[in-house]
Order: C-alpha cells, then structure tokens, then sequence
C-alpha cells in the first residue's frame, strides 16, 4: 500500500501595506510658531476575515512651538480606524499591524494648532503552503525521493509588557515632553514560552532649571517572557515590539524623572523540519499517472539586530539665524525602503531625519531646522537567505555645529533583520495504476549514459529498479557519459 505524508509549511508574510492621514487639531491661546513635531502610532487589530484585516490605532502629536520667546510642548491624541486588504490574510488568523510614521507636519496659523500624519502600516501574517505528498508507493513502483527542509509555525502570541525606569541628577525644572522607541535584540523559544529581551530608548526634552530647552536620553533594557503553547527549545522564535504609550514624570523634590512604557510584544516560534518526499516515478510493468505539484516551502533564520550610524552634514540657509549651540533633537525618526540580499550580505536603503531645536547667542533666540539623510550601505549581517526584511528604529542622534552655519549629524540605528528562503520542488501527491505493459518472452534494452546521469536516470532509461541496473553492469553512478548499460529482460 502506498503512504503519504503532510507538509505544512509557513513564513512570516509582510502581506499587504496601507496608509492612513491621522489629523489632530488643538486650540490655540496665544500665537505661537511650530519648532518641532513628533508624532508616534499604535495599532491593535479590531476584526479579520478572509482577505481584509481591520484595526484601530491612535497617533500621539507633540509640537514644540516658541510661543512669547519661550519653547513649549503642545501635545495631542487622534484616533483613527482602517483596513488592510490582501489574499494572503485568512479569516480567524493572528495578524499583527505594524504602524510607521512616515510623515508629520504641523502649521500653526488661525488660532489652531494643526498636526498632520501619514501613517505607513503593515499587515504581517503567517501564511501556509500544504501538500499530501508521497512517501512511499506501491510495489512495483519505483520512486526517487529527496530530502526537504521546511517552517511550520507552532506557536504564536501578543503580550503587553510593562517597563519602568528611573533617572536621577536631570536638572530638570520641567518635562515638555517625552518619546520612546524599542528595539528587539534577542528572541528564545523554550518549552511553552517564547523569551523577547531589548532596549526601550527614550529621549525626554526637559527645561532646565536656567529656563533652556534640553533633551535627556534614557536607555531601559526589558525582558518579556510570553506563554506560547506548542513552542519548544530549538524553535526559530521571532519578534516584534510596538511602544503603545510612554509616560515621563518628574519628581521635583529628588530632582528624578520616572519614566512608565507600555510595549506590545509579537512572538511567533517555528518549528524546523525535515520530510523525504517522492519528486519522480516510473513502472516496469504497468501504465501509470502520477498527480503531481509545485510545493512551496520555506526556511527561515533566526533573527539578527545590528547597529550602524548614518553620517551627513546639513547647512542653514542664509536667511536663517546662526547657531551657538543646539538645544535639542525631536522627532528622530528613520525609514527603510528597500532590503536586498546580495553575495550573502543585506544592503538596506533608507531615510533618517528629525528636528534640530537651536540657539542664537547674539539674538537670544530659538530656530529650528529639518534634516533628512538617505543613506544605502551593507549590514554586518552575513546570511544563506534569500529575503531579507528590515526593520530600523534611531536610537540616538549626535549633532554638533560646525562654523556657526553647518550641523554635523551622527544618527545611530538599530537594524532588525528576519531572513527567509522560499524553495520549491515537483512532488508527486498520488500514483494511479493503468493497463499492463506488454513485452516479448525475452528483450535486452540498452541504454547510452550521458555525462552526470544518476542510477535513478539510468534504472528509468532502462525500465527496471535500480538495484537491477547496479546486478547487471560494472559501471558505477553518476556515470562519466558513455557507458553502455543494459537491461536483460524477461516476461515474467
């Protein structure tokens, strides 16, 4: 009797991706001139069917304007819904919605403050290839087989994780706002959980005690353990982590900032395996119709966060006021557009830019100025894989002035790499048996090997097992081309 086998094999899918025009509006006091915007988005999945996944998210604005020659933060909430559509969503599965800030504007002009944000999101998904393959025919029947690797997801999870963390020594008279971004830098699967640990990098803008405008950075490793039925020590473990609110508090009388982070935490553990499948048939002595497929598997690797820094240099305008010193930077922020693998290396292009807040001695004043620095260059990440998808948060930026009229920019960030490599092979999914095949009382069939042909090739050529070819020929496998090989046959 025949036998057969499944093979379940699944990737992570970036799906499909969306945009979305989150706009805030609040009321102005006072005249005042936008400095600087920032803006941050969080996302939560609200229903999902088949082909289209819908979700909720919210956008976070903060604007430093200059208002009566002193910099304030004006900051507020938009909510907004969508839907993402795609045929690689399937109804009841866990979809994670990525949200990245792409673009945000903000006007001040008609007694209202205006903020505008584009946000990019993704629909990311784990989808599946099946198969009945062959695994073992029926007598008679010869089969050449090859050994598959393949991914099945076996666990998947969302978790919230809560991080806390304390600064002391700010010299802080007052916190304007607060930003933070994390950052995934290693992933463990274990029996029943899967371990996420990384850093949570938040830069606090603060007026000082002089009533200047300054920035605190705050580093905040975390560690999450999230329950994960069905994951397992040696599972391939991803994750994904999304900042959902941050909160910085300052407690005067300690001269200490408290700082409270929410993160939303995606785990997903594949499980690797190894399935021989029969790719090739034939029958001595019957007709038969082998029912075949293109399977598609995929081998995924573990996940890799590496740092890099993007250099550049960024001139005023003529029009604009010098520089003395720079107060501040906000709204850091980096895009990548295109993640390739070449000669085992990921190359990624992309975008940094933010806000530079400074200082003019002469006129006791504040400006600001935007930067945006693209960049192209290889990762320190060598890998087999194929694809390669990349995900970048900043974690700091360095600014200097150069003559009063040029900003030296050094921005550090973080790279998260998830590489996978689709293959596919013909497999054959059944064998139907036909008529019997006619022969004469006695025949000998001949076969000329050609250059690299294997005993499977050549026990095909000439109707029998292989181990019939090996009985009756001195020749061995792969042949050089040449070699004469025969079949004595007999009706049986």
């Amino acid at each position: 009797m025949s036998e057969n086998i499944k093979i379940k094999s699944d990737e992570l899918s970036f799906a499909a991706r969306g945009q979305a025009v989150v706009e805030a509006r609040q009321p102005l006091e006072t005249e005042c001139r936008v400095l600087s915007v920032s803006a941050a988005a969080a996302t939560t999945p609200s229903e999902v069917f088949a082909g289209e996944a819908r979700y909720i998210g919210k956008v976070k604005f903060d604007c430093l304007v200059l208002t009566g020659g002193r910099v304030e933060c004006m900051s507020a909430v938009a909510e907004f819904s969508d839907k993402i559509t795609s045929p690689a969503i399937v109804a009841g599965a866990a979809v994670n919605i990525v949200p990245e800030v792409i673009n945000v504007e903000a006007s001040a002009e008609g007694g209202t403050l205006k903020a505008v944000a584009v946000v990019d999101t993704t629909a990311v998904t784990a989808t599946s290839e099946e198969y009945s393959c062959l695994a073992e025919p029926d007598d008679g029947v010869y089969a050449e087989k090859r050994a598959v690797e393949y991914c099945t997801v076996c666990a998947e999870q969302t978790e919230t994780a809560y991080v806390t963390d304390s600064v002391g020594g700010a010299k802080c008279a007052e916190i304007l706002c607060a930003s933070s971004r994390a950052v995934v830098t290693g992933v463990e699967a274990a029996d029943g959980e899967i371990k996420a640990s990384g850093s949570v990098y938040t830069d606090v803008i603060i007026r000082t005690d002089d009533d200047m405008t300054s920035s605190t950075k705050i580093v905040t490793p975390f560690v999450k353990n999230i329950a994960a039925l069905g994951a397992n020590e040696g599972n391939v473990a991803y994750a994904e982590v999304a900042v959902t609110d941050s909160t910085a508090t300052l407690v005067a009388d300690e001269n200490r900032i408290e700082l409270a982070v929410t993160l939303a935490v995606s785990a997903t553990a594949f499980a690797c395996r190894t399935a021989e499948v029969v790719t090739d048939v034939f029958c001595a002595d019957y007709e038969i119709e082998p029912k075949t497929a293109e399977a598609k598997y995929c081998i995924v690797e573990p996940l890799a966060t590496v740092t890099d820094t993007v250099d550049g240099q960024i001139p005023l305008a003529d029009d604009r006021l010098a520089a003395d010193n720079v107060l501040c930077v906000s709204g850091a922020f980096v895009t990548v557009t295109s993640a390739t693998v070449e000669d085992k290396r990921v190359n990624v292009e992309g975008l940094v830019g933010g806000d530079i807040v400074y200082y003019n001695a002469e006129k006791n004043a504040v400006d600001s100025l935007s930067f945006r620095l693209p960049f192209s260059m290889p990762l320190s990440v060598h890998t087999d894989a194929k694809n390669a998808h990349v995900t970048a948060c900043v974690t700091d930026v360095a600014v200097r002035v150069r003559r009063e009229s040029v900003f030296d920019i050094k921005a550090e960030i973080a790279f998260t790499v998830m590489s996978s490599t689709p293959q596919s092979c013909r497999i054959i999914e059944s064998v139907g048996m036909g008529e019997a095949i006619p022969r004469p009382d006695a025949s000998v069939i001949i076969h000329i090997a050609k250059a690299g042909e294997t005993l499977w090739q050549a026990a095909k050529a000439l109707c029998c097992s292989p181990e019939r070819v090996e009985q009756q020929n001195d020749a061995t496998a792969p042949y050089a081309g040449g070699e004469r090989l025969v079949n004595f046959c007999s009706k049986q």
